[in-house]
């Protein structure tokens, strides 16, 4: 007997085990793909089931057939196959109700069939609306009879049209009573497709109400809920179905009415939001009875102000209901009714406006506001009567309060009128009444109070939209008076803000009026009443010189003063610089970097300083200029789009020996400075002394460049950077060193040259820690091997494990353990510029994790089985790490963690102490249940943390103890009238924010135990 025969004797007495059963799925459905069985063989083979006089048997059969058909590909049954089978279904729809289920099923192998008649989709239809009761059924079934009914929706839309308002019954029909959240998303998205595809006739108030039965939602998903139903889901996809059609105005507005005069809060942002959306698809014709109503109801929200959120979506809905009045072809019932709506408004609001001292100004405000941004007639009608009453509203008032108010107001006026140009030409409600607006913001500015002229400032970085480019000139012009006049933090910050708002608008403000005033100021010194440092003068320079224009207004000006100041005073040079620092880092347009590194010649100007820095000056005297100028190089390199000849020309110009020829571009900034080739040759010559300072010039053109080639010469000037970073007498130029070393190798491909500079570093370091007799020696070589570890670290380098290892030994070490365990910090603290994404360093993802993961569990065993300094200093390293390590990898290891953490809490070192209870703070707050086991001791180390230390230990040992608290009841109960005792000195703290959190920590102590409380 062959196998296909044997399959259809064992159809015959199909297995009760949904195991076996699914087993022989498996075996005929790839015999019918291939057609060595045919589906009327299978069908004929499971008739005894399909016929079988109990209705399980037959629940089973149709089941099978059912899963074999999902299991078909979605071509492989013809016409009349599916014919066959939709009658089959169909008929079996009147079987005894255990049947019902698995036929459902069938029913959506069968609509997905490609070859399926447009008669036998409608035939399906029809018998399952005529023969189902959908509620009657369990929910997954319902979900089920939904599925299939969406997927005629979407994918057979053109056959099901023709049952016509037929369909839109039995849709009803399946969906009223319906109360399975997941079930109910799914429909609310089906309605949409009803309403747009099929006539509604005189169903459409019942397919309205079917839906608006779900509104509000008050649905809250149980706290284990598989299926991640969520509230919003339900609530964005019912107003989805009941937005989804103006047929449903007559009955949904009246319903949005209702919900927005109720006194839940939900309710009424529920029906306020649905309003908007509504708003979007209604034409002026849906919406026109039911304006004056809805007025009435947005204006009481506003006006008692019960929430924000509800004021805020008032006011949305408000101008979405003018939109609505004023979209498309306007009809004079549509001019009508938004000016009555208009002028209602007037009525009512503008009265408050008057009475700056009254509750109700701003209320007022915003309604008037929300009419202004909806539409241009409504616009023009407020502003024609606001905007001057506000104007001379200011010249009138006494009160600074009052005068505060109204400039506020005026300028959201003009704000959002600005929207409109038409308000704005000279006869527009807001243009005829420019000059008297802007005579009350001067007068603001000329205010006797630092805070009228915060105020004034704030509401005309508002209103600058409003104004035309000749009262943009005046207000640049005041503002610059009253930055270099009045000494004033935050009138200076306010001030700025308007500056960009003016840059945004009109740049050629900023370049006409701003710019040159401030210039002059810079350049000629102070004048007599002048109140900001040269400082605050090239913090704004700096903001507001951005775009080509500006940049070349400004640049050249402070590049000069830099240049004129670098041999009095290196402070002085090093402000002018750190502004250029910015301006650069600001100037990302194209064109701005073409003209700073083409037209101005960037490069060759930080050149041309660093060489005369280096050869008039004091060099020692000068270093800070030296990284300045330094910063400069990298953030132009960066910018080239070719670098690589540059920096391989100045690698060979630092490599040169004897009188050999300068090549690529490096030739020719050794032609205008000759000097140059001298210094870069003997940058670790002693008898040079200047040579070595040029280090900071290469670490600039170093750091810029994305990826270093495989050159000769990179190998010497490793060994230089190397020399200098382990002998070199001045500090900062040591570890400017090590650090450009670590740069180089981060950045060098593997292959032979990365591993020749490995081995010589190696062993270079080697020999520095073997000088037992040179401290001094062995603290530089401790540098360079630090960051030469991060370097390795950073670029996941799979030999970065024996560097790391010879770190760790070196906590050991009598004379350099102690620094050491400090050096830990450094492999995982982002630095200022080096190693960082900006500098193109080669990083590796998730880099610190994995470093973590291979570091923590040695440390950990050294701290435990070692003694003395060696255990104190592998304390002081893993507390080093942690704080720059995010929460998860934290909490992977924190069992083993927390007691050494309560270690570093008792060692008496400050850096120590505080790095340590930063880290458990962030631990704690996130699964405090581990601290469980050591509740006492951590109160015990705690509370005396939160006096008489530094401000961020007293904080988080206070958010340490909040947490803590909420342990279990039975955990922390004991030691509650201790901690409330401790804290009452943290009360009294001097600072406030300390105040704040002591009080927060010691009354979540006070309701330990109590009714309610969240412990456990």
């Amino acid at each position: 007997m062959d196998t296909a025969t044997s399959l259809l004797n064992t159809l015959v007495k199909l297995p009760n085990s949904s195991q076996e059963a699914e087993t022989l799925l498996e075996q005929i459905v790839p015999r019918i793909s291939t057609g060595k069985l045919s589906l009327h063989e299978v069908v004929e083979a499971l008739g005894t089931s399909l016929t079988h006089s109990n209705p399980g048997d037959r629940a089973a059969g149709t089941r099978f057939l059912a899963d074999l058909l999902h299991s078909l590909p979605a071509d492989r049954l013809n016409s009349q196959e599916l014919s066959f089978l939709a009658a089959f279904f169909i008929d079996r729809l009147k079987d005894h109700h255990s049947v019902i289920p698995s036929v459902i099923y069938a029913y959506i192998a069968l609509v997905k069939q490609k070859n399926i008649k447009r008669e036998d989709v409608i035939s399906l239809v029809r018998g399952l609306f005529r023969e189902v009761h959908c509620q009657s059924q369990i929910m997954s079934d319902r979900r089920n009879i939904y599925t299939f009914l969406k997927y005629c929706l979407v994918n057979k839309l053109e056959d099901v049209q023709e049952l016509g308002q037929d369909f839109v019954l039995g849709f009803i029909s399946a969906m009223d009573g319906e109360k399975d959240p997941r079930n109910l998303v799914l429909l609310f998205t089906t309605v949409p497709i009803i309403v747009k595809c099929f006539p509604l006739g005189h169903f459409t108030e019942d397919m309205f109400e079917v839906v608006a039965a779900y509104f509000p939602i008050d649905f809250v998903p149980p706290a284990s809920d598989p299926y991640g139903i969520s509230s919003e889901d339900l609530v964005l996809s019912l107003r989805c179905a009941l937005s989804s059609t103006p047929l449903f105005a007559p009955y949904c507005v009246p319903l949005l009415q209702e919900k927005l005069d109720s006194d839940v809060i939900s309710a009424k942002l529920d029906a306020l939001h649905t309003l908007v959306t509504c708003c979007e698809l209604y034409g002026a014709e849906d919406i026109s009875p039911h304006v004056l109503p809805l007025w009435a109801s947005i204006r009481r929200e506003i006006v008692e102000g019960v929430s924000d959120e509800v004021e805020e979506a008032a006011l949305s809905a408000l101008t979405a209901i003018v939109m609505t009045l004023q979209r498309g072809i306007v009809s004079q019932a549509s001019r009508d009714e938004t000016r009555e709506l208009t002028n209602s408004a007037l009525r009512e609001c503008v009265g408050h406006l008057t009475a700056p001292e009254q509750r109700l100004m701003f209320p007022s405000a915003h309604l008037l506001l929300a009419l202004v941004v909806a539409h241009e007639a409504t616009a023009q009608a407020v502003c024609e009567m606001v905007v001057p009453l506000l104007a001379e509203q200011f010249e009138a008032k006494c009160e600074e309060t009052a005068k505060k108010k109204t400039i506020t107001i005026l300028g959201k006026f003009l704000n959002k009128g600005a929207k409109f140009p038409n308000l704005l030409e000279e006869n527009g409600s807001i243009g005829k009444y420019e000059i008297s607006c802007w005579a009350a913001f001067s007068r603001g500015l000329s205010g006797e109070t630092s805070s009228l002229q915060e105020a004034t400032v704030s509401a005309l970085t508002t209103a600058l939209p409003a104004f035309k480019p000749q009262t943009l000139g005046l207000v640049a012009h005041s503002l610059t008076t009253l930055l270099l006049t009045k000494n004033n933090d935050l009138l200076r910050d306010s001030i700025m803000q308007t500056f960009v708002a003016l840059w945004n608008i009109q740049p050629l403000t900023i370049s006409d009026h701003i710019l040159p005033k401030l210039l002059v100021e810079l350049e000629e010194g102070y004048s007599t009443n002048s109140h900001v440092s040269k400082s605050q003068i090239l913090e704004t320079l700096a903001i507001l010189t951005r775009g080509r224009l500006l940049i070349s207004c400004v640049l050249p000006v402070i590049w000069g003063l830099a240049e004129n100041t670098v041999c009095v005073s290196a402070d002085e040079c090093c402000l002018h610089l750190s502004c250029v620092i910015k301006i650069l880092k600001n100037a990302n347009e194209h064109e701005c970097q073409t003209y700073i590194l083409e037209d101005w010649n960037g490069i060759m100007k930080v050149l041309s300083l660093y060489m005369s820095t280096i050869l008039t000056s004091h060099v020692a005297n000068t270093v800070s200029v030296l990284r300045c100028l330094s910063s400069v190089c990298r953030i132009l390199v960066a910018r080239l789009s070719n670098p690589q000849p540059l920096v391989e020309s100045f690698i060979n110009l630092a490599t040169l020996e004897g009188a050999e020829e300068v090549e690529g571009p490096a030739g020719e900034y050794v032609s205008k400075y000759p000097e140059i080739r001298k210094l870069m040759s003997n940058i670790t010559d002693e008898s040079h002394p200047c040579a070595s300072f040029m280090v900071y010039l290469l670490e600039g053109i170093m750091m810029g460049v994305h990826h270093l080639s495989d050159t000769d010469g990179l190998q010497q000037l490793l060994r230089k950077l190397r020399s200098l970073s382990l002998f070199h007498t001045e500090v900062g130029l040591r570890e400017t060193s090590a650090i450009l070393h670590a740069t180089i190798i981060n950045k060098i491909p593997v292959g032979s040259s990365f591993t020749q500079a490995l081995e010589e570093s190696k062993e270079e370091l080697n020999k520095a820690f073997d000088m037992t007799h040179a401290f001094e020696r062995q603290q530089a070589a401790l540098y360079t091997l630090t960051w030469l570890c991060k370097a390795l670290v950073v670029r996941g380098a799979q030999n970065q494990h024996e560097w790391t290892a010879k770190m760790q030994k070196l906590l050991g070490d009598a004379n350099l353990g102690l620094e050491a365990a400090h050096s830990f910090d450094v492999i995982l603290k982002d630095h200022e510029y080096a190693l960082r994404p900006e500098t193109f360093a080669n990083i590796r993802l998730l880099y610190k994790q994995r470093y973590f993961e291979g570091v923590v569990g040695p440390l950990v065993d050294m701290f435990h089985q070692s003694e003395g300094s060696t255990k104190h200093n592998s304390l002081l390293a893993l507390s080093s790490l942690l704080s720059s390590l995010p929460y998860l990898i934290l909490n992977a290891h924190i069992e083993k963690l927390l007691p050494v953490l309560l270690q570093g809490i008792t060692c008496g070192e400050s850096a120590l102490t505080e790095s340590t209870v930063c880290t458990l703070a962030t631990i704690l707050k996130q699964s405090v249940l581990h601290a469980a086991p050591y509740t006492s001791m951590l109160i015990a180390m705690l509370v005396p943390l939160t006096v008489n230390h530094p401000l961020i230990v007293r904080m988080k040992a206070l958010e340490c103890l909040e947490a803590i608290a909420s342990l279990p009841t039975s955990t922390v109960l004991p030691y509650k009238e201790d901690v409330i005792r401790g804290l009452r000195n943290a009360l009294n703290d001097k600072k406030r924010v300390t105040r704040k959190v002591a009080a927060s920590a010691r009354c979540s102590w006070i309701l330990v135990g109590a009714p309610g409380s969240n412990s456990v």
